[in-house]
């Protein structure tokens, strides 16, 4: 039996570290009484610069890629018209 430490978000249920867990097993969640110090005191804004810091640190990690990644996405991909984004 694992047991996870989390908080509910906009009715879901968000665990620290996303746990991965293996098709078919039962669960039991329990509901605790008390707020969750965690994510409670953030402002929208602060939980969204908190996402992008994260975002912009795992990007930062990954390895850089090659020269002909360019080339190579450029033959597959063509737009023939400005994107309106």
């Amino acid at each position: 039996m694992q047991a996870y430490q989390g908080y509910t978000q906009n009715g879901r249920i968000i665990s620290p570290g996303r746990p991965l867990m293996p098709d078919g097993r039962k669960v039991i969640i329990v509901v605790l009484d008390e707020q969750s110090t965690e994510n409670a005191a953030l402002t929208h804004s602060e939980k969204l610069k908190n996402a992008l810091d994260a975002f912009v640190k795992d990007l930062n990690a990954c390895e850089p890629l090659p020269d002909e990644f360019e080339e190579i996405v450029g033959q597959l991909v063509k737009f023939t018209r400005q994107l309106q984004l």
